[in-house]
C-alpha cells in the first residue's frame, strides 16, 4: 500500500516521526521492541523489504525535529544487574584510553542519556543509550563496590565520588573522578542527571630532567631555565589556567624531577584527593565527608597544620581554593618552604588579582621571598601532519574577522599557516593529534615588577613584563606554532580564550 502512513505509539512520540515517505529516528531507539513492532507492521503493510528510517543523534533529532515535552513522568525499572554496569563501565573507560579521552560525560534526559568523550579537549559524541539503560548506568556507578562514595545517591542532589581501585580499572588508568548534577529536562517531571567522569591516567613512567619534561610539555627553552630557576628558591610557586589545561601535570613532572635529582629533601603533598601517584612524594590526604565548604575548609587546615609538623622541605598543595589555604601557602613560603600549587586565574599576572580578590592583602603577596613564580597555562592542539590543509587554499572557512587578525598580525603573508583537515587514520579521523602547553612564566625576583604588585597597578605590570623584561605570553608562543604550520587559528582562539590580537594592547609601538 503505497499510501500507507503508520500511526506512532505513543511511547515513541517525540523521537520518531514519518514525513516524506520514511522515519525519522532518534538512535536511542535502535532495538526498542516497540519500534520493532512498529516496523514489523509497516513491512507487512507496505511489502517493503527494506524499512526506509534515516536516524539521527539525540541532539540533531531534536534540532531537525524540536522536543515533545514530556506530560508524564518516565516509569523507570528497578536497577540491572550490576554485572552489567560492570560490564558497561569497563568497556567505556577502556575505549576511553583508546582514544586518549580526558573525560567521559553521560547526560540522561529521560528517553535517552548520550555518552560523549573529551578528546583533545573538543566534546565527541561516543554512544547513545536509552533513558532506562543510562539511569541504571548511572545508580550502578555509585551503587556498586569500586566507587567510592556516600550512600544514598539522588538525582535530586548533587554528588561526588572516586573510582581508586585498580582492579576495576584498565591498566594505565590511575582513578576516576565521579561528579553528578542534577540536569533539566524538557522530556519528564524529574530531574535527569549530568555525570562527569574526569580520567587520571598513570603517567609514573615518565622520566627525565625537569628540563626534559617540562620540553615534551610544550615549554620552550627560556620557560625551562626559569622554572628550573623557581625549583632552586624557596618560595610559592603558582600554577594557573582554566580546568583541563594540564596544571596537575606541569606540577607531576616539577616534584618527581626535583624528587629524582635532589632526593635529600623531604617531599610531601596535600590534595583532596590526590589525582595521580608522585613518585618520592609522601601524599596526604584530606580525610573529609564534608557536605560543606566550611568543613572541608577546615579539613584540609587541619591536614595542612599536621603536614607542616611532619619536617617537610617541598610542599605541593591541591588547588588554593579559599583565602585560608591561600594564606597558609604563604605562611609556608615564609618560613622557608618551597611551595607549589595551583590556581584559577586568567593569566600569570592575573593570580595576583585573584588572590586579592580572595582576600589577601597585597603586602602579604609581596613580602620579599614570598611569590618565587607564576606560572599560566593553556593546552593547545597540534595539526595532523597527514591531513592539514594549506589556509591559503580554505579562507572561506574563516570569518573575515579572524582573516582580518591574521593578516593584520603576519603582515598579510599566511602562506605557511595550515587548519584542520577533515581526519585520516594518522589522527583516529580527529585531525588533531596531541596537544602542547603554549605558557607564560614570570619570575618574581624583579623588585620593580613586585614593586606593582603591591601597587594593585597589573596593567603596567603587563606592559613592564612584557616590553622592558622580554615576556613572552601564552598567546605569542601559540603565534609561532601557527606560523610554523603546527596550530590551527581558529582553534587557537577557541582555545586561548582571547583572540590572537590580544598582545597588540600591551606592546609598545
Amino acid at each position: 500500500m503505497a499510501d500507507y502512513t503508520p500511526t506512532i505509539p505513543d511511547a515513541l512520540a517525540g523521537r520518531i516521526r514519518y514525513q516524506d515517505s520514511r522515519f525519522h529516528a532518534s538512535q536511542e531507539l535502535k532495538g526498542n521492541l516497540i519500534l520493532d513492532a512498529l516496523f514489523a507492521e509497516y513491512t507487512e503493510k507496505t511489502g517493503a523489504s527494506i524499512i526506509p528510517c534515516e536516524w539521527y543523534s539525540p541532539a540533531d533529532y531534536e534540532q531537525s525535529f524540536g522536543i515533545r515535552y514530556a506530560h508524564d513522568g518516565l516509569n523507570i525499572g528497578a536497577a540491572g544487574e550490576q554485572s552489567w554496569v560492570d560490564r558497561l563501565l569497563y568497556d567505556l573507560l577502556t575505549r576511553a584510553l583508546e582514544k586518549k579521552a580526558t573525560d567521559i560525560h553521560v547526560s540522561y534526559m529521560g528517553p535517552y542519556t548520550q555518552i560523549n568523550f573529551r578528546r583533545l579537549g573538543r566534546v565527541i559524541p561516543e554512544m547513545t543509550l536509552n533513558g532506562e539503560e543510562g539511569i541504571q548506568f548511572i545508580r550502578g556507578i555509585f551503587q556498586g563496590q569500586y566507587s567510592h562514595a556516600e550512600s544514598g545517591f539522588t538525582e535530586h542532589e548533587r554528588y561526588d565520588g572516586r573510582i581508586a581501585d585498580h582492579k576495576f580499572l584498565p591498566p594505565d588508568l590511575f582513578a576516576v573522578r565521579l561528579h553528578t548534577e542534577p540536569l533539566e529536562s524538557p522530556h519528564i517531571y524529574e530531574p535527569g542527571v549530568s555525570l562527569s567522569m574526569r580520567l587520571f591516567y598513570d603517567t609514573t613512567s615518565a622520566t627525565g630532567t625537569l628540563k626534559e619534561r617540562l620540553g615534551s610539555l610544550g615549554y620552550t627553552s627560556e620557560q625551562q631555565n626559569l622554572i628550573h630557576g623557581f625549583t632552586e628558591r624557596s618560595g610559592l610557586t603558582l600554577i594557573s589556567g582554566p580546568t583541563g589545561s594540564g596544571k596537575t601535570t606541569t606540577l607531576k613532572n616539577i616534584l618527581e624531577a626535583l624528587t629524582q635529582y635532589v632526593p635529600t629533601k623531604n617531599y610531601y603533598s596535600l590534595e583532596d584527593p590526590p589525582e595521580y601517584t608522585l613518585l618520592g612524594v609522601k601524599q596526604l590526604k584530606v580525610f573529609t565527608k564534608a557536605a560543606s565548604d566550611a568543613e572541608r575548609l577546615s579539613a584540609l587546615l587541619n591536614a595542612l597544620a599536621g603536614l607542616m609538623r611532619s619536617d617537610p622541605d617541598v610542599i605541593m598543595l591541591g588547588e588554593i581554593r579559599y583565602e585560608e589555604a591561600a594564606s597558609s601557602a604563604i605562611q609556608a613560603a615564609l618560613t622557608g618552604h618551597s611551595v607549589y600549587s595551583t590556581v584559577h586565574a586568567s593569566s600569570a599576572i592575573g593570580i595576583i588579582a585573584r588572590l586579592h580578590e580572595m582576600g589577601i592583602p597585597l603586602e602579604s603577596i609581596c613580602t620579599d621571598r614570598v611569590l618565587n613564580g607564576l606560572i599560566y597555562q593553556r593546552l593547545i592542539p597540534h595539526l595532523c601532519p597527514e591531513c592539514k590543509q594549506k589556509l591559503t587554499d580554505n579562507l572561506k572557512l574563516l570569518s573575515p574577522e579572524l582573516t582580518e587578525r591574521l593578516k593584520k598580525i603576519y603582515h598579510g603573508n599566511l602562506d605557511g599557516i595550515y587548519i584542520k583537515g577533515k581526519g585520516c587514520p594518522h589522527c583516529l579521523d580527529m585531525g588533531l593529534v596531541g596537544q602542547q602547553v603554549a605558557a607564560e612564566t614570570i619570575s618574581c625576583a624583579d623588585r620593580k615588577l613586585i614593586s606593582y604588585f603591591r601597587e594593585n597597578k597589573l596593567y603596567e605590570a603587563q606592559r613592564y613584563w612584557m616590553n622592558e623584561c622580554g615576556g613572552k605570553t601564552h598567546v605569542e608562543q601559540a603565534l609561532e606554532r601557527i606560523a610554523s604550520g603546527l596550530v590551527d587559528p581558529v582553534i587557537a582562539e577557541e582555545r586561548l580564550g582571547v583572540t590572537l590580537d590580544h598582545d597588540f594592547a600591551y606592546r609598545e609601538a
